[in-house]
C-alpha cells in the first residue's frame, strides 16, 4: 500500500509513463512531448518524498508511522518544487543520460551540492532526475541513475 498523497497535490495531472529501456526504467514525455511535473512524479511514485523513497529506518516503524513520515516528506517536497526545478535545469544542462543506472542519487547529491554551493535533499534530487528522465533503479532509500560519471566530474570540477 502506497503512502498517503498530500492534499491537492495531484489534482487533474497527465500521469507519467513509464518504460523499459534495456530492462531500466525511465520517465517520458507527456503526449504533447512537455516533460512530467514534479506532482507527476510523486503520482508515479508514491513512496518519493524529501528523504528518499520511503522512511529513515523503516524497518523500525509501524506502517502508521512509515505512512505518517512519508506523507510530511512528501508535503516538504512540493515545497521544494522551485529547488527541483532549478536541479532539472542543472542537470539538464551538465549531465548526459547513458543506459546503465549506475549513480547513486545520494553520491550525486554530494557532488551536486559541492558544485552548486548550497544544501538539497536526496528527494529534490530525485525528484528532478526522473522529471529528466534518466533510466533508473530503486536501491531504497536511493535511486541509481543513468547518468555519465565524466559529465558529473566535470560539471565538479568546472565550479
Amino acid at each position: 500500500m502506497g503512502a498517503p498523497v498530500a492534499q491537492g497535490a495531484v489534482s487533474s495531472m497527465v500521469s507519467t509513463r513509464v518504460s523499459k529501456s534495456l530492462g531500466q526504467n525511465s520517465a517520458m514525455a507527456h503526449n504533447d512531448g512537455s516533460a512530467p511535473t514534479l506532482a507527476d512524479v510523486m503520482e508515479q511514485h508514491p513512496q518519493l518524498n524529501n528523504f528518499g523513497i520511503g522512511a529513515f529506518d523503516a524497518h523500525k516503524k509501524t506502517p502508521a508511522q512509515r505512512n505518517t513520515e512519508i506523507a510530511a516528506g512528501r508535503d516538504v517536497l512540493l515545497r521544494n518544487e522551485h529547488i527541483v526545478k532549478q536541479l532539472v535545469e542543472w542537470l539538464e544542462e551538465n549531465v548526459s543520460l547513458i543506459q546503465t543506472p549506475t549513480q547513486d542519487s545520494y553520491r550525486v547529491k554530494g557532488l551536486i551540492e559541492r558544485s552548486r554551493g548550497e544544501y538539497i535533499t536526496n528527494g529534490d534530487l530525485i525528484a528532478a532526475a526522473l522529471i529528466v528522465g534518466y533510466p533508473y533503479e530503486y536501491d531504497a532509500p536511493n535511486v541509481l541513475f543513468g547518468m555519465s560519471q565524466r559529465d558529473l566530474d566535470r560539471a565538479v570540477k568546472a565550479q
